[in-house]
């Protein structure tokens, strides 16, 4: 009977224990191979739209053609050291007279500037300064070419040398139209020299003939770094290069040259936009 009694104990106790265990729970937990891992998976792209990259390079490119053209315009400056230097102190002779009996201005004078100030320091490096913004053109490259052909073509830039030299270095073969341009002004102005000795101004044709061979060693310089042929001084040469030349790559036109007249203006000669492309670039050889 006691026996009975315990094991009637034995089993009300397991019953009670079954009865507070409470059922296992599914876990929430995932394998590990399929837990996902924000931080090692790539971020999604968001690809630029087309038309704010094109948006960027006009920029740069208005950017770029705005310097060149400030560069051709600091080029072409030239101050005047007596009106940025009132120290400045020029030495002429006692008899000195504005003009010579021939009627011409007297030049005989000498500028001695005061260079203590910054501003005159500046300026009288002004030709340093030039090849120094001549060098920046290069830098730039074929961009700079239409507006630098422009330049030479203007022949009221009194230091469209350094336009020349530009081009030459650049080495666009497209820009020879406008070398030979520049290179047929200096035969020209030799012819004049010629006829300016047959009426006795022997001076001023000496000048003339210096400032054409000048000019015609500029041209040959620029066409022998464009070309990599050397044909010295001979116009006929360097034209036949050239028209052999355009067979290959197509004919190539200088920008055109045009008036504006108003009622009460003188004509002013403008550039139409230049036909002329640097697209390319490449050196002929």
């Amino acid at each position: 009977m006691r026996r009975v009694f315990l094991l009637a104990i034995l089993f009300l106790v397991l019953a009670v224990r079954s009865l507070g265990e409470e059922p296992a729970k599914p876990s929430d937990e995932k394998p590990v191979a399929e837990q996902s891992h924000p931080s090692s998976q790539p971020a999604p792209s968001c690809p630029e739209p087309a038309d704010s990259s094109t948006a960027m390079k006009a920029k740069v490119d208005a950017e770029i053609q705005k310097r060149v053209k400030e560069l051709i315009e600091l080029i072409n400056q030239e101050p005047n050291v007596l009106m940025v230097n009132p120290k400045a102190v020029v030495v002429k002779d006692e008899n000195w007279r504005p003009y010579t009996p021939d009627g011409k201005y007297n030049q005989d004078f000498k500028v001695i500037p005061d260079d203590s100030s910054p501003e005159v320091s500046q300026a009288l490096k002004i030709e340093q300064n030039r090849q120094k913004w001549t060098n920046e053109l290069v830098m730039i490259g074929l961009p700079a070419v239409p507006e630098l052909i422009k330049a030479s073509l203007d022949t009221g830039r009194k230091y469209r040398y350094f336009y020349i030299t530009a081009l030459g270095l650049i080495k666009d073969v497209k820009a020879t139209p406008a070398i030979l341009k520049y290179y047929q002004e200096g035969i020209d102005q030799e012819k004049l020299a010629k006829s300016m000795e047959k009426m006795a101004a022997v001076e001023d044709a000496e000048a003339l003939r210096k400032e054409a061979i000048f000019r015609k060693g500029v041209a040959i310089e620029a066409l022998k770094n464009i070309s990599g042929k050397d044909f010295g001084d001979d116009y006929a040469k360097w034209e036949q290069w050239w028209k052999d030349m355009e067979k290959k790559i197509g004919p190539v036109e200088l920008p055109k040259l045009y008036e504006i007249k108003g009622t009460n203006e003188k004509p002013s000669t403008q550039f139409v936009p230049a036909t002329v492309s640097p697209a390319g670039g490449s050196t002929a050889k």
